[in-house]
């Protein structure tokens, strides 16, 4: 299937394209969701308990976003670690690494690894009074962040301050968004100096195969396209 954005979706993205759609990940409400950029949609693009209660989901994420990380992963990279940020991106690293074992996913001879992120910091108990679990060690690992979507970008911007807080070299970190929402969130980003972002869906590109598929009606289609419109970064 060709898309508005150039690409082509083949069968295995047509069938993770099927899953957004049945499980609930991107959907249309006629009652808007603040985001946290702040402003209201009617698109809302979730990758919580839709993805982890739904294995098989889960899974075919965990495969596409595995083999896009090896795809994009450069001869000089050591070992994948992959930092979801909280919350969503969490449940992504984790099914990246773990699918990355069970179907020889390798880069440079490593398989995937990754690792988590907090949303608040432990003050007064355990022994990880850091952000990540774990020191950065890039003679070892070479870092990514992991997201489900970005807008404006903001909460990329947060997870780099509390990244670099915790020693992890975010200058030279890829950074892996699994859908764009395509309102100017990735130039914000590249304009930051955040190198080798990772792109896995274009939002307008899945609601376009939404209404090919008969999945979502053409006018929400249009609607969708209305509102990315209407709300640039």
């Amino acid at each position: 299937m060709e898309l508005p954005s150039g690409r082509k979706y083949d069968g295995s993205d047509l069938a993770l394209v099927r899953m957004m759609a049945e499980y609930g990940m991107i959907q249309w409400s006629n009652d808007p969701f603040k985001l946290n950029s702040g402003i209201y949609s009617n698109v809302y693009v979730f990758g919580r308990e839709d993805l982890t209660d739904h294995p098989d989901f889960e899974w075919k994420v965990g495969l596409k976003s595995g083999r896009l990380v090896q795809r994009h992963s450069l001869p000089s990279d050591n070992q994948p670690c992959l930092i979801g940020i909280p919350t969503a991106g969490t449940a992504i690293a984790n099914a990246a690494a773990l699918v990355s074992h069970r179907n020889n996913i390798l880069i440079n001879g490593h398989e995937i690894c990754h690792r988590v992120m907090r949303e608040t910091l432990k003050r007064k108990h355990g022994v990880h009074p850091k952000w990540v679990n774990g020191n950065s060690d890039p003679n070892r690992h070479t870092y990514w962040s992991v997201d489900n979507v970005v807008t404006n970008a903001d909460s990329k911007f947060t997870a780099n301050e509390r990244l670099q807080e915790s020693g992890y070299p975010v200058e030279d970190m890829p950074s892996f968004v699994y859908v764009d929402r395509q309102q100017g969130g990735i130039q914000r980003m590249e304009k930051a100096g955040i190198k080798r972002i990772v792109i896995a869906y274009y939002l307008l590109d899945l609601t376009y195969a939404f209404g090919e598929l008969r999945l979502w009606p053409k006018d929400t289609i249009k609607a969708v396209e209305d509102e990315i419109a209407a709300h640039q970064f």
